[in-house]
């Protein structure tokens, strides 16, 4: 992975990849007939709707977590945030290569979906006050239902499963009449963020938590 030498660069590359996503769901919702019948040639249909709206979700989430790494590693070589300021860091790799191996240390490979995970790194190799540390704890309660919601889709186990289902109760404030596909519930609407749904919620939480951690 070629090493990037700017905070901003490593957040402008996201916040665009989010943009994209949100004008393929716009498009989407577009073309998506959700009456009977067959759709035809220019429509979805009601599985190929929910098809898509997984796809974006998992894709969002991906690039969400490659955007942690990438800043994580800028901030252990002491680069400056957005604002300009400093991140402290209590080790000082040589290259971003050698940054990514004291991170993983013995692990198989770097995981950032985890909010308490990204929480105990940034205590661990950065100084106090490090702006992914704010970003992360403020937005704590939805990163992990949102990690949820992914491995519901990636996994499909009976603990993927009952997590998922938990988390949908939890976030319509009721129990739905039959359990609904993860990409079914992204498409219904946010009580707490009432006309948007919550794939768009979970889109703009992840826009929010890069434009904090950037700093």
């Amino acid at each position: 992975m070629a090493e990037r030498r700017k905070v901003s660069a490593v957040h402008s590359d996201f916040v665009r990849e989010l943009d994209r996503f949100l004008r393929l769901d716009s498009q989407n919702q577009q073309r998506y007939r959700a009456g009977p019948g067959r759709p035809g040639p220019a429509t979805l249909s009601k599985s190929q709707m929910i098809l898509m709206t997984e796809s974006i979700f998992t894709k969002a989430f991906s690039h969400y977590e490659l955007f942690l790494e990438e800043l994580f590693i800028l901030y252990t070589r002491e680069k400056l945030t957005i604002g300009g300021k400093r991140v402290g860091s209590y080790i000082f790799p040589r290259d971003a290569a050698h940054a990514r191996d004291m991170l993983k240390s013995s692990m198989p490979f770097l995981e950032w979906n985890s909010p308490d995970n990204v929480i105990r790194r940034c205590e661990t190799y950065l100084a106090e006050g490090n702006p992914i540390k704010l970003s992360i704890t403020t937005h704590s309660s939805r990163l992990q239902t949102m990690r949820v919601i992914r491995n519901a889709i990636a996994h499909r186990s009976s603990e993927a499963a009952t997590k998922y289902n938990n988390i949908v109760r939890s976030e319509l404030r009721a129990s739905p009449l039959r359990i609904l596909e993860p990409g079914e519930f992204l498409l219904m609407a946010d009580p707490n963020n009432a006309p948007s749904y919550f794939l768009i919620t979970y889109l703009e939480i992840l826009r929010n938590v890069a434009n904090v951690a950037v700093g």
